[in-house]
């Protein structure tokens, strides 16, 4: 069940919506009754009689949409009640993009439109060729402070219908308040002609509204003439910064417009020297940034549009979540985490901080962490099935050894006796789990008459769960195995063939026995909803690469061509010991330890070579490869002692490792020395 957000519960909201019903109702049968002439267009009394229509038929998507569309703006009472229509169907896990629309117009009303624009752009994925959501979207980018969105998503509004004079109104309307009046007048005057030959219930109405727009605008441009003629006349003291900025700003979105990116972005370097503090523009030229490759530079502008929003604004999260974003393409999900912990104090229910919030921890290992994420997300959104299905398999990752060893017990899946968990056994604990979750006992209790004997009750709080046990198991994989070779027979896939063939990362789907593999039932499970998709491999077709294992490839090849060298994992987490490095202290200046992940495994590449370019540009680096080759032929001791033995008398000298304190030892390498300080301290060239 699908919980709308901004309200306590679903039930709370069809509460409300039927409260906000009668309040209409009883309005309306107090109030005469407007006719259908009298209130064309946006109004509240047609609105209301909308509601009342919709009440009677509340699945009738079509007076749903008329509904979106008639919600007056400055409405918040009203949002309320088209909320609680949307929130009921929601609940119904309809997947009509009219639903999200609605929900979307509803918080913006609210005057929340920052927290609407996942609603709208969620029907924008459902249906991007309808006109009202690119109307409804560019008109919450509007609300929310972002005029150059606004005025992009209403003109492939316009695109989609470009026969309706309300796209072009609306898009005229936004490009006027940008301050744009000559293309203002233009789509004034188109959706004129346009409003002038339409029939329709609501064209006198929008006819008014274009006439109004083009006068207005029509006298903006008058505006130029008289500055030239002003022209003649003494100079006036230079503007301000704050009118350079503003014209700055404004050559700077023009350009967006156009979609010239890299105009845009050398005027939005002259635009920060008279606004510096300015979120919006800080906000504008990250994705600009990104886009031409800078990311870094990118990220850092995100983080500073977030604070310059400060900490309460909404704003402020939608920055924090792009410098997220932008944080885990460059590989580093520790700073993507600490940006979506960020957002989420500005916005705890934006459901895009909490999913990336999720995946950034499980990139990071962080299971425990992803897991109560995934929980936070299932509790704002009951229906969330992805959700649901990360929580049950990172549980099973979370679990202990013994933990496994009870599972299977209680499942009767091994022997009472068993003290320790064998490979094996874990093994098979996994797959219970993963068919469990797949729907393995949905898919007994239909096909099995005697499936009660194959499943085990158990009650969690107040429900009771049905667990698959070891011969439920069995059972299973039985009768898949069967449904699994008819489903590739049905696909042209000859007997022989069916055995012998492999998931997309190699996996043989069946075993020796001709019983369907863990990897075999994920594949069988998900043909039926993979939309034609091809997941699996005959014997003749090879194993593709991942685009991110053809990345890492190119990268590690690159760093050979310097004299990276790749070492083992065991061998980093002992030169970790050996050396008294924390890891961050290997992987910066001047060492430089790489470490890519292929998708599959960790590389861990280290300079290596004497003489090649990675050595010549780190010094440090030279006594590195002496420890590894020390660790390959078995001298893994590590001594303790802080001093060197005295000889013939002498006093004992301090022993110090690769690192002393944290930081790389460089007192015996005079290039690295800092000349100010002297020997045993570091500073990067």
């Amino acid at each position: 069940m699908k919980t709308y957000r901004g309200f306590k519960s679903a039930r709370a909201a069809g509460l409300l919506a039927a409260a906000l019903f009668l309040r209409a109702a009883a309005g309306a049968a107090g109030a005469p009754k407007p006719s259908g002439a009298a209130g064309p267009g946006p109004g509240t009394g047609t609105f209301d009689m909308t509601m009342l229509d919709l009440k009677a038929d509340p699945q009738n998507r079509e007076l749903f949409l008329r509904a979106v569309e008639l919600l007056p703006e400055n409405s918040p009472s009203r949002a309320k009640a088209l909320a609680g229509a949307a929130a009921a169907m929601l609940e119904k896990k309809s997947e009509d993009y009219a639903w999200y629309l609605g929900a979307c117009k509803a918080i913006r009303v609210s005057a929340k439109a920052a927290d609407a624009i996942p609603d709208c752009k969620k029907a924008l994925e459902l249906d991007p060729t309808a006109y009202p959501v690119y109307r409804e979207l560019g008109l919450t980018y509007d609300a929310a402070g972002n005029p150059r969105k606004a005025v992009e998503t209403l003109a492939q509004g316009v695109e989609i219908s470009s026969a309706s004079c309300q796209a072009h109104y609306y898009l005229a309307k936004a490009l006027e308040k940008r301050g744009d009046p000559a293309r203002a007048a233009a789509s004034y005057s188109r959706g004129l002609a346009l409003a002038k030959r339409d029939g329709g219930p609501d064209a006198a109405y929008y006819q008014a509204l274009l006439k109004a727009g083009l006068k207005r605008t029509a006298l903006a441009k008058e505006k130029p003439r008289a500055k030239s003629a002003a022209a003649k006349t003494p100079k006036a003291p230079p503007p301000g910064n704050k009118q350079l900025a503003a014209a700055c700003l404004e050559k700077f979105r023009a350009e967006l417009l156009k979609d010239d990116q890299g105009a845009a972005l050398s005027t939005s370097d002259g635009c920060l020297k008279f606004a510096p503090s300015d979120p919006a523009l800080a906000a504008e030229r990250a994705p600009l940034l990104v886009r031409a490759g800078r990311y870094e530079d990118g990220v850092k502008e995100y983080e500073r549009a977030a604070s310059l929003y400060g900490d309460k604004n909404l704003l402020s999260a939608l920055a924090r979540i792009k410098a997220a974003e932008t944080w885990t393409k460059l590989g580093n999900s520790g700073k993507a985490v600490a940006q979506y912990r960020l957002a989420l104090r500005t916005a705890p229910r934006d459901m895009n901080a909490l999913k990336g919030l999720a995946a950034a921890l499980e990139a990071r290992s962080d299971m425990s962490g992803a897991l109560e994420t995934y929980e936070t997300i299932l509790k704002l959104e009951p229906g969330n099935e992805h959700a649901r299905v990360r929580k049950e398999e990172l549980k099973t990752v979370t679990l202990t050894g013994e933990q496994m060893l009870e599972e299977l017990k209680l499942r009767k899946a091994v022997d009472e006796k068993t003290t320790a968990l064998q490979p094996d056994q874990e093994k098979l604990f996994k797959a219970i789990k993963a068919a469990e979750i797949g729907g393995a006992v949905e898919y007994l209790r239909k096909t099995v008459p005697a499936w009660r004997g194959l499943v085990l009750e158990r009650k969690v709080g107040g429900d009771t769960k049905l667990l698959l046990t070891g011969p439920g198991y069995k059972a299973y994989v039985y009768h898949a195995t069967k449904d699994a070779v008819k489903t590739f027979e049905g696909k042209g896939i000859g007997l022989r063939e069916i055995f012998q063939l492999r998931n997309l990362a190699g996996a043989p789907l069946f075993d020796a026995a001709g019983k369907l593999t863990p990897e075999g039932e994920e594949v069988w499970r998900g043909s039926a909803t993979a939309a034609g998709a091809k997941t699996w491999l005959t014997l003749y077709e090879p194993v593709a690469e991942s685009p991110q294992a053809i990345e890492a490839a190119k990268e590690i090849k690159a760093l050979e061509a310097k004299g990276y060298r790749e070492i083992s994992e065991p061998e980093y987490l002992w030169l970790l010991r050996a050396t008294d490095c924390p890891e961050d202290v290997l992987q910066k200046w001047p060492v430089g330890l790489r470490m890519i992940f292929n998708g599959a495994r960790r590389f861990y590449m280290l300079c290596y070579v004497d003489g090649m370019p990675c050595m010549l540009e780190n010094p440090a680096v030279i006594k590195l490869p002496s420890y590894i080759e020390s660790y390959r032929a078995g001298n893994t001791e590590i001594s303790d002692a802080k001093t060197s033995t005295a000889f013939f008398g002498s006093g004992g000298i301090k022993k110090r490792r690769f690192c002393e304190n944290g930081k790389i030892w460089t007192g015996d390498i005079p290039e690295l020395a800092d000349p100010v300080k002297g020997s045993g301290t570091l500073s990067k060239p």
